[in-house]
C-alpha cells in the first residue's frame, strides 16, 4: 500500500510571561528602550486593510497600527 507523504509547515510562536510583559511595559514606560526603532511600518487605524494586506505577504519586519 503507497504512502501518502505531504508537504507541511510549521509555524511556531512564542510569548512573556505576565511577569515577563509587565516588566517590559515598565522598560517602554520609563523610556529605558527606545521602542520606535523597534518597528520596520507604522499604519495609522484608517490604513488597517492595507497594513493587514502587506502582513500576509509576510515581508514586513515588525509592524504597528496606531490609533488616529
Amino acid at each position: 500500500m503507497p504512502r501518502l507523504r505531504r508537504q507541511v509547515t510549521l509555524v511556531g510562536s512564542w510569548t512573556f510571561s505576565k511577569q515577563g510583559q509587565a516588566e517590559c511595559a515598565e522598560f517602554v514606560a520609563d523610556q529605558r528602550v527606545d521602542v520606535d526603532r523597534l518597528f520596520t511600518h507604522r499604519w495609522k487605524l484608517e490604513q488597517a486593510e492595507e497594513a493587514y494586506r502587506l502582513f500576509d505577504t509576510q515581508t514586513t519586519g515588525t509592524a504597528v497600527i496606531l490609533p488616529s
